[in-house]
């Protein structure tokens, strides 16, 4: 087995994880009767969005299995999440999300039908530019972090393991010589790392705060535990 193959395939093992993580999110809406609105639509969108670009784009070039199977089961998780999301929305969202999904359905069809196989670049450009938007769309999440010093808000083993999916991706990516590939992996591994950097600086940050703070606490409940015995005597 050659070392692209490898890689591909380790990534499309860990991916499965990363693409069935929604799954729980839902769950908690379903059964918690938390709000729908916890979901972004924009990331939704462009998750099912980027998903069948990258599939149309791994069929037309026609040659790794690993990442048509990786695109294909986030395609249909895609479609799934979104299913689910339309069925909890209200009537009035719920038909503008519908209207993004079928003109985003038609938009790929009419680009993988229309283009030849060597056009087949620009369906990876498209897909390039809709990833930078789904990598952008969540740093209003980082801006809560900092503002609220949270590091919980950040899914941190999900964050590594994205990273470590992502990078053997871009390592494919440059193996097979794809640009295409190459780039948002790239991105993404860049994204992973800045995030779990700021974990790691709140985590350290708030640890050391509760820590002292309670060092604090038992140190006034002490002298105030000796001061009753002095008071008594």
């Amino acid at each position: 087995m050659k070392a692209e193959d490898i890689f591909s395939w380790t990534s499309t093992i860990l991916g499965f994880g990363l693409k069935a993580s929604p799954v729980v999110l839902f769950y908690k809406i379903a059964v918690g009767n938390q709000n729908i609105e916890i979901v972004p639509e924009l990331l939704i969108i462009c998750n099912v969005l980027g998903a069948e670009l990258w599939f149309s784009y791994w069929i037309k070039k026609g040659e790794k299995l690993a990442p048509l199977v990786s695109s294909s089961v986030s395609l249909v998780l895609g479609i799934i999440f979104s299913i689910i999301y339309l069925f909890y929305f209200s009537e009035k969202k719920c038909f503008k999300f519908l209207l993004f999904v079928i003109l985003e359905a038609t938009f790929v069809n009419l680009l993988y039908y229309g283009l030849s196989q060597t056009e087949v670049n620009f369906i990876g450009k498209v897909a390039n530019v809709v990833n930078i938007i789904t990598f952008i769309s969540p740093g209003q999440r980082i801006v809560r972090v900092c503002k609220e010093k949270n590091y919980n808000l950040i899914p941190i083993w999900t964050t590594v393991l994205g990273c470590i999916s992502s990078f053997g991706w871009l390592l494919f990516g440059i193996l097979i010589n794809d640009i295409n590939c190459i780039i948002p992996n790239a991105i993404s591994v860049m994204m992973a790392i800045f995030n779990t950097s700021i974990w790691v600086y709140f985590y350290c940050t708030t640890k050391g705060k509760e820590k002292n703070d309670k060092e604090e606490a038992e140190e006034m409940i002490e002298t105030d535990k000796k001061d009753k015995d002095e008071n008594e005597v």
